[in-house]
């Protein structure tokens, strides 16, 4: 904190101005109680602020201390017999000032044997006081220039995890598109060397607009639903020019089109579900995506026929990277699972409402 902005030194005075008020009124509370005729609270208040106000003035340079001495690790004794210096110092100065202000605006006059007595008067009686008010004051400034370096701390370990976490995010997705992308390039590949040229540009021209999407949306790590509905739909085009029986099921409420869902979570999961179900049994045709709202979650099931799950089958880099990206981005807020049942197997991801 810069304690020379304008700001910060009305700041300042206010509050040695409060102070001046309350000692005001406590030194005419006495007169009244005591039955003298005084200065009044006016006169009282005049001379209080005036001497409250060279602490206001003396404030900003402790503050400047501070921060060139302050009391740290590896400089600790050093900078603490330089503050008691300090201290000694500034209040002896503090009250000399305290006498100019008290024979000036009290007494009238500037004598020096009068200036003299006050000035020893007030060092035996005040000297201590003055030198609490520093200590307070280096306290004060001190908290706060610590409380300051852990919110800063704080505030910049936040920034690094965020950091960290949009580039794990971001390398899992580069690890799916490149995925994606291959086996899309080799079902072209393959549709061209069996001449059938119709398919290998319609797939060319379903592949060029799920990458135009993909480049779109790859600096968001959250998409609306009906984005990523979109996404794999235009992902299903591609793959229905291979498997011509091909028939998707969609079951989405509409009230979930808006909910924002992991960019590119979809269609792993689906291309997982034709490798290794729809294109390893003959009969098997039908996938299923059913996204519901219940209680305070959103489940998104989606099914395929085919073969049961394979057991202590690895798995493959879609549905690993699916379950990094899902820890990453809800901790345990969010679950993924796969199991099989009837006729298929059904992935089940569970995401916060």
């Amino acid at each position: 904190m810069n304690f020379f902005k304008r700001q910060h030194l009305i700041y300042n005075f206010l509050i040695w101005s409060l102070v001046a008020v309350f000692t005001a009124t406590q030194l005419f509370l006495k007169e009244v109680q005591s039955g003298s005729e005084g200065a009044g609270w006016i006169g009282h208040f005049r001379i209080q602020l005036l001497v409250w106000w060279v602490w206001g003035l003396i404030t900003p340079l402790i503050f400047w201390l501070v921060n060139r001495f302050r009391i740290d690790k590896g400089i600790l004794l050093k900078n603490i017999f330089f503050h008691l210096f300090s201290s000694v110092s500034i209040v002896a100065v503090y009250l000399a000032f305290y006498s100019v202000i008290w024979n000036t605006v009290a007494l009238g006059s500037l004598d020096y044997q009068m200036f003299r007595a006050i000035y020893i008067a007030l060092f035996l009686n005040l000297f201590h006081w003055h030198l609490f008010i520093y200590m307070a004051i280096l306290g004060v400034m001190h908290a706060r220039e610590f409380y300051v370096e852990v919110k800063e701390k704080e505030l910049r370990s936040v920034r690094l995890e965020k950091d960290l976490l949009e580039s794990q995010l971001m390398m899992l997705k580069m690890q799916l598109q490149p995925h994606f992308l291959f086996n899309a390039l080799n079902s072209i590949v393959s549709s061209i060397h069996r001449e059938r040229l119709d398919t290998a540009i319609n797939m060319t021209t379903d592949l060029s607009e799920l990458l135009r999407i993909s480049l779109a949306e790859a600096d968001k790590e959250l998409v609306p639903l009906s984005k990523e509905l979109h996404h794999l739909k235009t992902y299903l085009n591609i793959e229905t020019h291979r498997f011509k029986d091909l028939e998707i099921v969609y079951d989405v409420s509409e009230e979930l089109m808006d909910k924002l869902v992991p960019n590119f979570l979809l269609q792993p999961i689906v291309e997982n579900s034709i490798k290794h179900g729809i294109s390893q049994q003959q009969d098997a045709k039908k996938i299923t995506v059913a996204i519901k709202k219940q209680e305070d979650e959103v489940v998104i099931n989606i099914f395929n026929e085919g073969p049961p799950l394979a057991k202590e089958k690895r798995e493959g880099i879609g549905i690993s990277n699916i379950k990094k990206r899902l820890q990453t981005s809800y901790e345990k807020g969010a679950s993924f699972a796969m199991k099989t049942i009837h006729n298929g197997v059904v992935a089940e991801i569970h995401l916060p409402a």
